[in-house]
């Protein structure tokens, strides 16, 4: 299916959510498993969720970790909470997230009657087929960061995909959309919208931070149901809106503050899932979004964007986003974090899911080549229209293993500080009195002569944080980084060096300045001008 054929018209979508028809699939009717009516009934299992303590702390730990992402189930081999189930919590985790069936009255007794009168209002449990005396979850229904998400299950690993339909809704309890919403900056009292938006898991947080309204756009009816059932089910009707929109086709004259979207973006050449292929390059979708982002957003506001994009013979990634950008380009900073890079063979084998035959691998292999494209790389992409008045400042780094807004903000102050502090290095460094960060790692190289004795041939630090970055520099870099204490501008660091024999008199200010304000760009040392924000705290 080309991209041609994803053109939507407004879907007829039933108050009960029963069925729809639309033109994304011609003539086809969908029956959603879950429904939007009665209303009162979001009220009553609300209540109950939260007497039940069905929270993602809590049920993390009764499974054993510390989150609900990639948590595995009973079915794939979890050992924890798998006995007799005896409380209203064990009921729910059993049911909406293992999938398992268990007794109706035993479900009836621990919710209460009305909480199971609920579900059953809501779809949300049915009978097993011929089998009154069980019930079974129709979807995936589980907490997280503060709010319930319904979507549709997850297939056992053993299961074929073909048991997904095509308009799937992707499930929030993975590592994918963990590392998408560490990305995202809190946004208090902003108008924030959230593309592409599956369960619509971002504009539900977005207001649960302190957003003041949120808009979650996907072009899938059953996404929209979906997401319309999880607005309500966390009673935040009042200030998301869920619109069905090819892109932007539904959003005409709209502007926000925030834009955040994770859109597909596996290389397609026969679309077959819709949250997963992004076209022929795997960037159909993020380019139709960034192309609209300078209609969209306001001024000083941000856009967040996770996917994969490509380098290509005739530009990088960061020069074919300005493309997209258009006249605009200019007013727009631009940072990219990189999470990991592949080359078009692995992109080839993720596809295929190992490969096919060497036809099928030579006719992909000739199609990546014929786009020019050279490597992928999987980025959180942020855009910030607040480049009025100066030049735009573009950064590409190696994401962090820890992720958090704040390391995208640093890079952006770090560009703009590079950019504007002054021409040279000794002028921007002027004054400056820079200080070893918290965890670098410093390896010192040696060399051993013929007679066995060993000298110092240069060194190597390297950090994790604001970004991953490793810097290589001759053998006075462990004393140089000694000296860096806070207390020490260039020139008594130069003096220093002197002092202890490391650099001769043809080495000056211009030399060490160069090498301090490589070591600042990666986060090995900080400057007061431009101080690194704190670590985010390890994973458990």
């Amino acid at each position: 299916m080309s991209d041609a054929d994803f053109a939507t018209a407004p879907a007829e979508i039933s108050a009960s959510g029963e069925s729809v028809t639309t033109d994304h699939a011609p003539g086809a009717r969908h029956a959603f498993p879950i429904h939007l009516e009665p209303r009162a009934a979001f009220d009553t299992l609300r209540l109950a969720m939260r007497r039940a303590n069905f929270d993602e702390a809590t049920v993390a730990r009764r499974l054993g970790g510390v989150s609900l992402s990639g948590v595995p189930r009973l079915r794939e081999g979890r050992t924890t909470l798998g006995g007799a189930v005896e409380d209203a919590n064990a009921a729910f985790i059993r049911l909406f997230i293992d999938g398992e069936r268990l007794p109706a009255d035993l479900v009836q007794r621990l919710f209460g009657d009305d909480a199971y009168r609920a579900c059953r209002d809501l779809a949300l449990l049915n009978p097993i087929p011929d089998d009154e005396a069980e019930v079974v979850a129709s979807v995936l229904l589980c907490p997280i960061r503060g709010v319930w998400l319904a979507s549709d299950r997850v297939p056992l690993p053993k299961e074929e995909t073909q048991v997904q339909p095509q308009d799937y809704v992707f499930s929030a309890i993975n590592d994918l959309t963990a590392h998408f919403l560490d990305a995202i900056p809190d946004s208090p009292g902003a108008d924030v919208l959230e593309l592409c938006a599956g369960t619509g898991v971002a504009a539900l947080l977005a207001v649960q931070r302190g957003a003041a309204s949120a808009v979650a756009a996907d072009i899938t009816p059953r996404c929209v149901h979906f997401a319309r059932f999880n607005v309500l089910l966390n009673g935040m009707d009042d200030r998301v809106r869920v619109v069905l929109s090819d892109g932007w086709s539904a959003l005409e004259g709209q502007t926000f503050d925030l834009i955040v979207a994770h859109p597909p973006y596996v290389p397609a050449l026969a679309h077959k899932f819709d949250f997963r292929d992004g076209g022929g390059d795997g960037e159909s979708v993020s380019r139709a979004i960034i192309a609209g982002i300078p209609a969209h957003l306001r001024r000083g506001g941000r856009a967040v964007i996770r996917a994969a994009f490509t380098d290509r013979t005739e530009a990088t990634i960061a020069e074919r986003i300005r493309g997209w950008l258009g006249p605009a380009a200019d007013e727009h900073d631009l940072v990219q974090l990189e999470a990991f890079e592949y080359t078009p063979l692995d992109a080839y084998k993720t596809v295929t899911k190992g490969g096919a035959n060497f036809v099928d691998l030579e006719l992909w292999l000739r199609h990546f080549h014929a786009l020019g494209i050279e490597r992928f790389a999987v980025c959180i992409l942020e855009l910030r229209r607040e480049a009025f008045g100066r030049q735009p400042v573009t950064e590409r780094r190696v994401l962090a293993r820890l992720l958090s807004p704040a390391a995208a903000d640093w890079h952006f102050r770090w560009a703009r500080f590079a950019a504007s502090a002054g021409s040279t290095a000794s002028a921007r460094l002027a004054g400056q009195t820079p200080r070893v960060t918290d965890g670098s790692r410093l390896a010192v190289h040696l060399m051993s002569d013929a007679e066995g004795s060993w000298r110092n041939i240069g060194a190597m630090v390297e950090t994790d944080w604001p970004a991953h970055a490793v810097v290589k520099a001759p053998p006075l870099l462990p004393t140089l980084l000694e000296l860096c204490d806070g207390t020490r501008d260039l020139d008594a660091l130069l003096v220093g060096l002197r002092d202890a024999g490391l650099v001769d008199a043809d080495v000056g200010p211009t030399e060490i300045s160069n090498l301090v304000e490589v070591l600042a760009a990666a986060g090995v040392v900080e400057l007061p001008a431009c101080p690194l924000p704190p670590r985010p705290e390890r994973p458990s």
